[in-house]
């Protein structure tokens, strides 16, 4: 590949092969200081979308977790305890003849 450019820089610029290598050198030291220049600002924009993503799916989990807790203390009410306690294991009131009451010291 440097060969077919070398002999058409040579043929139409008149360049010795010292002076076209050390072209080829600069270009190539140049194009590498840019690379350097540009590579931690594209780091940094893929960083903030994968923060970006994250902060979303934190906030989703955030909301769900909410929900979660509101479905816990609703199944822990008392009010719904006594009720299945009453409509599905058969479970009564006792008669207030039928308690006995013990005091502790």
């Amino acid at each position: 590949m440097f060969d077919g450019m070398r002999r058409l820089v040579q043929g139409r610029l008149h360049v010795s092969s010292k002076d076209f290598g050390v072209a080829i050198s600069v270009s190539i030291l140049f194009m590498f200081g840019a690379l350097v220049l540009i590579w931690p600002n594209v780091e940094k924009i893929k960083l903030a979308y994968a923060y970006q993503d994250l902060a979303k799916e934190h906030k989703e989990l955030l909301k769900e977790n909410n929900l979660l807790k509101l479905e816990r203390e609703s199944l822990r009410s008392l009010d719904r305890i006594q009720l299945l306690a009453i409509s599905e294991v058969g479970m009564e009131e006792p008669d207030a003849a039928k308690l006995t009451t013990i005091f502790l010291k």
